[in-house]
C-alpha cells in the first residue's frame, strides 16, 4: 500500500545511517548523542551487517518475521538493502532501484510518496552530512545518557504513518542492538542486528544488480 511504501522509503535511509554513525562511536571521548554518532561516521568506509525484522500487525494474529542485510559502501557511494528472498533496494550514483522478489526491477517515480525523501537521506549519508535530518523527526536522546535516541516526527502527515522509532545501540556502541517503529494503529516494526562487518571488500557489482 502507499502509507506501507512511504513508510519503508522514509526509514530505510534513516536507519543506514544510524548504522554507520554508531561503528566507531565508541572511540569517541564525548557523550553519547547525534552529534558524536556524526563524527564518527566519517572514519566507516564499509559496512554489512544482517538483520531481522519482525512486524506485528494488528490485523494479524501472528508475527510476520522476514531476514535481511545491509551493504554500505562510502568509496562506492552506493547502498544495499535486501529482504531475503523478497525484495532489494539499490542506492548507487545517485540513482535509486528497486527489484521484487524475481529480481525483476520495479519502476520508481517521483511521484511516489517517500522517494524524494529516500534519494536525499542516501546521498547525505554518503557524503556525511545529516543536517536534513531533523527536518523529518524531533530526536531526544536518552535523559539517562544510555545508548538510545527516540524520534517523533514533526509534521502531521509523517505522523499519520509513524507514531514513533526508537533506537538501542549495543552496550559498547559498536551498532545498534534494535530499532522498534510504532505506526498508526499500534503496528510495530522491531529491528533486530547482528554484530556488524566493517571494512570488507563489497565488489560494485553487489549494487548494480540483485
Amino acid at each position: 500500500s502507499r502509507p506501507h511504501a512511504y513508510l519503508v522509503a522514509t526509514m530505510r535511509p534513516l536507519l543506514l545511517l544510524l548504522f554507520t554513525f554508531a561503528l566507531t562511536a565508541a572511540h569517541a571521548a564525548e557523550p553519547f548523542s547525534l552529534a558524536t554518532l556524526t563524527t564518527a561516521a566519517k572514519d566507516v568506509k564499509t559496512l554489512r551487517v544482517t538483520f531481522t525484522q519482525v512486524k506485528h500487525l494488528a490485523i494479524l494474529d501472528e508475527p510476520v518475521t522476514s531476514p535481511g542485510v545491509i551493504e554500505i559502501s562510502r568509496p562506492l557511494r552506493a547502498v544495499r538493502w535486501e529482504y531475503t528472498g523478497k525484495s532489494v533496494l539499490l542506492f548507487k550514483g545517485g540513482h535509486l532501484r528497486r527489484f521484487g522478489a524475481e529480481g525483476k526491477e520495479e519502476t520508481i517515480t517521483a511521484k511516489e510518496q517517500g522517494v524524494n525523501s529516500v534519494i536525499k537521506q542516501m546521498e547525505a549519508f554518503i557524503d556525511g552530512n545529516w543536517s536534513g535530518m531533523d527536518e523529518l523527526f524531533i530526536i531526544t536522546p536518552a535523559a539517562d545518557g544510555s545508548a538510545q535516541l527516540d524520534f517523533a516526527p514533526k509534521t502531521p502527515d509523517l505522523a499519520k504513518y509513524i507514531t514513533s522509532l526508537r533506537i538501542r545501540w549495543r552496550a559498547d556502541l559498536s551498532a545498534p542492538e534494535s530499532m522498534l517503529l510504532v505506526a498508526a494503529g499500534d503496528d510495530r516494526t522491531e529491528f533486530r542486528f547482528d554484530v556488524p562487518q566493517v571494512g570488507l571488500d563489497l565488489p560494485a557489482a553487489r549494487f548494480e544488480k540483485p
